[in-house]
Formats: C-alpha cells, structure tokens, sequence
C-alpha cells in the first residue's frame, strides 16, 4: 500500500486534522506578502528639492519661497512654470539636484504633508543616488531567488516543521534589523534576508494588507507593525507537527505514528498497528522493471525537441509575468493616480480576478486564460501609454484595475498550467527553475519601476512590459499545447510521442502533485 491510500484510507481526505494545520500554515503568508512589497511604501515618492546654504539647519517646509530657485533647470531656454508646484506664473532656473552655482546638492528638504518620514529621506536616496532604490527592493527577489534554491533542499534533508520554523525565525530576526538599520546596504542585506525567508514559509501569496501604509508613514513604524504579528508564529514549534510524509520517507515511523495517531484522534479514526509494515517498500530511484533510473538534470529539459519548445516559452513566460506583476504593484501610479488608492483597489481587484480563473480555468482552458490574460495587460499599459499624460483619473484607475487583475489571474494559472507541461519524472526541476527565473523579472522590474520609469518618465515602463506581455500572449498560443482535461505526462517519451494529448483518458488531479510541485517553487 502506498502512503497516499494509506492516508486517505484511515484519515480522509481532507478531515478537521489536517484543516487545522493547513489554517495554521497559511497565516504566517498574509504577514509575508507585506513585507514584498513593503518598500513601496517605506521608499514613497515625495517632493524635494535642494537643501540651500541659507536654510536653516532645522526641518524646513518644503513650499518656502526659495523654491523657485531649486525645482526647474539650469538652462536659460528651459525654463518652465512651476504652477504645479503650488506657484503660478513664477519661472526658475535651478533643478532640484543642483545649487545655483550648479554644484551639485548633499542634502534636501522634503514635502512632509503627506509622508511623515521615509528611508528615501533618510539616506538621501536622490538624483544621482536613485538607483540605490531599486536596489533595495532587488535585494528581496534576490534573497528570494537564493530560498527558492535552498529551502527545497533543506526540507527534503532536515524536515518539514524545521524549515518552516527557521524561515520564521529569520524573517522575524531580518524584519526588526529592517527597522532600525542605519545604513542603506545593511537595511538591502535585512531585506535580502526577509527575502531569503520568503519560499520557506509559502510559494503564492496575494499581496494583502499594505494598506496599513496609509496609516504609518513613518517608515521605520511601517516595518515593526510589519514584523510584529510574526512573533505570535514562534508558537508554531508546539503547534505545527513534522510532515508525516517526510518522516515515513527517512523510516522514521515511531515519530510518524506520533503525528498519525494525533490526526487520527482529531478526525475520529484509528489506525491499525504498525500501519508502517503496510507500506510499501520502494525507491522513486528504481524503475517499474526493477532497473535503476537514470537521475534526470535541468539539461534534459532541453534535450529532445518537444520539451524543450515548451522549457523555452515557460522560462520566457515566468519572468514576465513576475516582472509585470510586481513592477505593477511597486509603482502602482504609473498609469495616474495616487500611489495609495490605485495599490488598495488593485489589490481588491485581485479578488475576483482568481475567482473567475477558478470557474473558467477547468471550461475554457490554461492556454487561453493565460493568452488572453497577457494580452488584456499588455493592451492596457500599450493604451495608456498612446493616451499620453492626459490621461482622467478614472480611466487610470480603470486601465489599473485590468492591468492588475489580468495578471494576478495569469500569475494563478501559471501555476496550474506549468507542472502539467512537463512530465513527471522532471517536474519538480522544471518548477523549481520556473521559480527561480521568475526572481530576474522581479529583479528587472525593481530596476524599470523604481529607477528608469522616475527619471526617465514611465514611458520607459509602460512600452517594455507592455511589448513583452503581449509577446508572451502570442507565444503561448502559437507554442504551448492545451492540458485542460490530459492526463499528466509521466515521462518524457510521453511528452515527444504525444501520449499526453489522448482525449481518451481524464486528467489527473493535479492536488496529489501539489507538494511535489511547490516545495522548490
């Protein structure tokens, strides 16, 4: 008997058990998804302008008289109203990076109407020192992309519930260092370490809560709300067992039955006696025949025509997506709007997005939700940006809400449609691939949102993401075959002969894969 019917024999599916643990492991995710993009928030930007020789040493207001000297250009056939910055009629020469002898400026007085206090304000994250902005949040996905790589390892050597706790515990230890680090590259490294912690604790997350940004504007306060609520996880060392299956698969079965026989009084069942002897003796290393398998690599992915078609559009689809996604969420203005409001409503938006992937992603199929998923983002941005700057608040947030939600609900389906492109035999490589490439588009998004689009303009955005959404669209339904009600590929012969397209049998349910899946994602 495999440990799978043993499970679903004596304990069920899905009793009040194991809901209690899959409730307790899924909180700690609504605290982690804060912390992705909490820099948005924490790196805001606010009006500023050169801190002059005659400022006084104390705070100075920003809206002062002398900002006609330090807000527009140096040169003399560049000069512009500056009615936008609460000014009308009145021209300047003097750009807010530079002093009137065109030196440039160390320090800057901020707007402090709106943002009590920001790292941006802090650390002097201006003018030529803005790339150190995208940097920080590169620092995350980076520290993400090394847990995506490490934790799956761990879990498989170490445990399940030993992973678990160490991600928390680093996310606790990184998340207060956040707060009160004093440099800018010790508070990248926290990130990174936040970052680092991230796979450990979940794969998918739906970027929640950030609206408590609106309420702590001082930044350092935003990071230890943040952190705050994770130290209440410290608990889950005596609440959260071991995986039973990861036990059973070291033969630590004294320590299994343990776990198994808490289940079992929970659900009202009860398991026979030294269940463990029911069980199947065999290795995922040898084959059917009884020959041992070759072990399969990231190489063979590319090795026969077929598969590696499909490799090429996934690995090319993973780091748009996740480039798009985030670089929507990090600067969610870039349309028009305000920061604050367009982030809330996006993320609201998310809700009904993964609810209608839900009902079409078994009817209409993987292929075209993602399809029409890219296209309809990719679209949006192209539209807003052939609308140019006048663009009404209401068409912004609009253009937004569709941008987000097409996304988010393409971001879901990837997840569904990948593991069922590759066979089994490479799945688990090919996903955790998937999810480490994934990190380069959100990289390359903390560059494009945080550096290029504000001092370049978005224009610099919106085109690239835009381009490339659509691309993604069009090589799906060119290059990826439709998987909505195939039977999983078991091999990679499969994949090549077409075996896997057989309208004769039903598709696999992909929930038995889902640990196998997502432990490297």
């Amino acid at each position: 008997m495999k440990f799978d019917d043993f499970l679903f024999t004596y304990l069920g599916e899905m009793g009040k058990y194991q809901k209690i643990q899959f409730l307790l492991v899924c909180l700690p995710t609504i605290v982690v998804s804060m912390h992705a993009l909490s820099w948005t928030f924490a790196s805001v930007d606010t009006p500023y302008r050169c801190r002059l020789p005659s400022d006084l040493p104390e705070k100075e207001p920003y809206y002062t008289p002398l900002l006609n000297f330090t807000k527009c250009t140096n040169d003399a056939d560049a000069n512009v109203p500056i009615s936008e910055y609460g000014q009308p009629g009145i021209t300047c020469q003097y750009d807010r990076c530079k002093l009137p002898n065109n030196e440039t400026c160390s320090e800057h007085i901020f707007d402090h109407s709106k943002v009590e206090y920001t790292a941006v304000q802090r650390w002097e994250i201006t003018c030529d020192r803005s790339w150190i902005k995208a940097t920080i949040q590169a620092a995350y996905y980076v520290g993400q992309m090394a847990g995506s790589m490490t934790f799956g390892v761990l879990g498989d050597r170490i445990g399940r519930k030993k992973v678990f706790f160490l991600a928390i515990l680093i996310q606790i230890t990184c998340a207060y260092l956040i707060a009160i680090a004093p440099y800018w590259w010790l508070y990248a490294i926290a990130r990174a370490g936040t970052g680092f912690s991230h796979p450990g604790i979940f794969v998918i997350a739906v970027v929640i809560g950030m609206e408590l940004a609106i309420y702590f504007t001082n930044y350092q306060i935003l990071h230890i709300v943040i952190a705050s609520p994770a130290l209440l996880f410290l608990s889950y060392w005596w609440l959260v067992p071991e995986s039973a299956r990861w036990l059973v698969s070291q033969k630590r079965y004294k320590e299994a039955d343990e776990v198994l026989q808490k289940a079992a009084k929970i659900n009202g069942a009860v398991l026979p006696e030294n269940w463990w002897e029911q069980l199947d003796d065999s290795s995922a290393s040898t084959s059917k025949d009884g020959a041992v398998a070759r072990k399969l690599t990231g190489a063979d992915l590319f090795k026969t025509p077929e598969l590696r078609k499909r490799t090429l559009v996934v690995f090319f689809l993973w780091p748009v997506i996740s480039m798009v996604y985030y670089g929507m969420a990090m600067k969610a203005n870039v349309l028009g709007g305000d920061i604050y409001i367009n982030f809330i409503f996006a993320a609201f938006v998310e809700i009904p997005a993964l609810f209608i992937v839900y009902l079409l992603i078994d009817r209409i199929g993987r292929r075209y939700i993602l399809a029409g998923g890219l296209f309809i983002a990719g679209a949006c941005l192209l539209i807003n940006w052939l609308m140019g700057d006048n663009v009404q608040l209401w068409m912004a947030i609009t253009q937004m809400a569709f941008t987000k939600g097409s996304i988010t609900g393409v971001y879901a389906a990837i997840y569904t449609y990948s593991p069922e492109l590759f066979p089994t035999v490479i799945r688990n490589t090919a996903m955790g691939f998937c999810s480490t490439i994934a990190r380069v588009g959100a990289i390359a998004a903390s560059y494009i949102s945080m550096w290029i689009a504000e001092q370049f303009g978005k224009v610099f955005m919106i085109i690239p993401f835009g381009i490339m959404a659509v691309s993604a669209a069009i090589l799906t339904l060119i290059f990826l075959p439709e998987t909505m009600g195939k039977p999983l590929p078991e091999s990679i012969e499969e994949i090549e002969e077409g075996s896997s397209y057989r309208s004769s049998h039903e598709m696999q349910p992909l929930s038995k894969t889902t640990e196998e899946t997502t432990e490297t994602a």
